[in-house]
């Protein structure tokens, strides 16, 4: 095997290989400091490092198809077109791409795969900035360079006043950025990937046989189609809330790393809440399929926003790490069934040039990879990240405790560094329906599906209060609307395949105790709760194309309502707590097609 490459992001003298890099091997760069990924906004108010990042995306992309680095092949490695990678082959059963899905290897397998996309990201803006002719602006994007990491985008965050969750930087076609011979409008490589040429052989199924770049919410089947990244913002938009309250629910209430894991155990987890946005976002293109998924650029902003909460959730459960699990599915290089555990291979990252690959257990920590985030660069400081939390996800983002917080901390206390982090990307007003926890009860939607049920990705919508009857497309605008379950499949004909399940949840707390401050509600006991829900809450189903699917045509929908007594937190630096565990509220549900009924039993 060939040299290996070295991470362009670690601290000097550290040095962590990704892949077998051959020809195109770089003298690596030395990073001293150990530097945080900041949330893209944040990003984007730095003008050089925005242009920087920019421009080595775009140079990235542009990159040959065939080149093993390539943005392609990268994004290959997730899912089509299922061919080897850096030499690792398929094995014997193996099928589709090299990504751990419903699986106990599905957060850390997505850290070295990140670290591999970033350190190539690098390599590309290094080799833009040295385009520039040598004097002041190449100094300064030199500097620039020097603390890049590749951002984050955080969906469960209220965005600032007048903007979309999805940021402006997403939705538009073009960009300006600076190069050598000045100002330059370009093809923003945040919008789309363009191929070059599109593979009908790599890309057999249709419509991506014919769509020359990647799509969201796609307007037709067509070669000509065009994302609708408008419809997917104000989707974004309305579902907001409920993501800030799932994200909240499991860095408070979710201690367990199989239970956070993967959406094949019972409840909520990062890759529950993944699903959702794949879907959201995709909406029947790229990025709402499995093996297409990777190529759209917001793939790599969304999945280090979970690295991120995955970084955050071991950071308050440090000694909760990777238990062993069959797998569920096959992948090209690992056969279902297979019990991986923390010692396992995440092909088909090379650890080194002795063929020996990279682990969960040697990918547990961020600092292998010289990266961080912004809540974290306080180091065990438990209070601190806390705080944190509460400010962006939970009652903290209230302007009284914020600022009480900032006004009440000396800037040398450990704890200053991720209130600030936190507080500089919350908006100084009260968020409408922000999970509180407030009363003495909380409450969800647990839903289990068959997902394989439908023949590809789907998502179950929740609502309270009167059935929706408007289009499939306009239900998350509906009055009644609380959140969606997104269901992230390939399209399979293996029977075997239709018995696996996918769990996920939506949080009903901040609605249920908006109802009540209307009048609407009684009470948040559960008695006056499944009475309440029994009338008015509903669950539809909807495809990738916007079509409503009729209830008894998804195999194995099970939808409970469960609750459990909450100690309410009683400062920013503390989480409310469960007691006694999770209760079945039968009354919301019993008697309803797809609800759980008198007498089952919740698996």
């Amino acid at each position: 095997m060939s040299t290996a490459a070295r991470s362009l992001h670690t601290k000097a003298g550290m040095w962590s290989r990704t892949f077998s890099l051959g020809e195109h091997h770089k003298q690596p760069v030395a990073v001293v400091d150990l530097l945080p990924r900041l949330e893209i906004r944040q990003l984007e108010q730095n003008a050089d490092q925005w242009n920087v990042y920019l421009l080595g995306l775009n140079r990235f992309q542009q990159m040959t198809q065939s080149d093993k680095l390539s943005y392609y092949q990268i994004a290959g490695i997730h899912g089509r077109p299922f061919i080897p990678w850096d030499g690792v082959l398929q094995a014997s059963g193996g099928s589709g791409g090299y990504c751990a899905h419903s699986s106990n290897l599905f957060p850390p397998w997505h850290r070295p795969y990140l670290a591999l996309f970033e350190e190539i990201l690098y390599l590309n803006a290094r080799e833009a900035v040295n385009e520039f002719p040598a004097g002041e602006l190449r100094e300064r994007y030199t500097a620039a360079l020097s603390t890049l990491r590749m951002p984050y985008w955080d969906w469960a965050t209220p965005a600032p006043a007048g903007q979309d969750t999805l940021p402006s930087s997403l939705q538009l076609p073009t960009a300006q950025v600076i190069t050598p011979n000045g100002t330059n409008t370009i093809p923003n490589p945040l919008f789309a990937y363009n191929f070059h040429p599109l593979s009908s052989d790599d890309f057999p199924e249709s419509p991506y046989s014919s769509w020359p770049s990647t799509l969201r919410d796609p307007s037709s089947p067509d070669p000509n189609s065009t994302s609708r990244n408008d419809q997917v913002a104000s989707q974004l938009n309305d579902l907001q809330t409920n993501l800030q309250s799932r994200i909240y629910h499991i860095f408070t209430m979710i201690t367990g790393y199989s239970d956070v894991s993967n959406d094949y155990i019972s409840g909520d987890s990062l890759e529950a809440v993944h699903d959702t946005i794949h879907n959201t976002v995709g909406s029947g293109g790229h990025m709402s399929d499995v093996p297409y998924a990777a190529f759209d650029p917001i793939f790599w902003l969304h999945h280090t926003m979970i690295d991120r909460c995955f970084a955050i959730w071991q950071a308050l459960y440090p000694d909760n790490y990777v238990e062993p699990m069959p797998q569920i599915l096959t992948t090209f290089a690992v056969a279902e069934g297979t019990v991986e555990n923390a010692t396992s291979p995440l092909f088909p990252f090379h650890l080194n040039d002795q063929g020996d690959f990279w682990t969960s257990n040697s990918v547990r920590s961020t600092a292998t990879f010289g990266y961080t985030y912004p809540e974290l660069q306080n180091g065990n400081d438990t209070a601190a990240l806390k705080v944190a939390i509460n400010i962006l996800y939970g009652t903290g983002s209230s302007p009284q405790k914020r600022g009480y917080h900032l006004s009440n901390t000396p800037d040398n206390e450990p704890v200053s560094r991720a209130v600030v982090a936190a507080s500089s990307r919350s908006e100084s007003h009260a968020i409408a329906g922000a999970p509180s926890y407030s009363s003495e009860r909380q409450y969800i939607t647990n839903i289990k599906v068959r997902r394989f049920g439908l023949g590809g990705s789907y998502s179950i919508f929740v609502f309270i209060g009167e059935e929706p009857t408007s289009e499939p497309s306009q239900w998350s605008s509906d009055p009644s609307f609380v959140g969606i379950s997104g269901v992230f499949a390939a399209a399979t004909n293996d029977p075997l395949k239709t018995s696996i399940e996918s769990n996920g949840v939506v949080p009903l707390t901040a609605a249920l105790e908006a109802r009540l401050a209307s009048g609407k509600l009684k009470s948040m006991k559960e008695d006056a709760v499944g009475a309440y829900l029994r009338d008015n809450l509903h669950w539809k189903i909807r495809s990738m194309d916007s079509t409503e699917i009729l209830i008894d045509q998804v195999q194995g929908l099970e939808v409970s309502v469960l609750w459990s007594e909450v100690i309410p937190a009683t400062s920013l630096s503390s989480f409310p707590q469960m007691v006694g565990g999770y209760h079945v509220l039968f009354d919301a549900t019993s008697g309803r097609q797809g609800g759980i009924q008198y007498g089952d039993q919740l698996n």
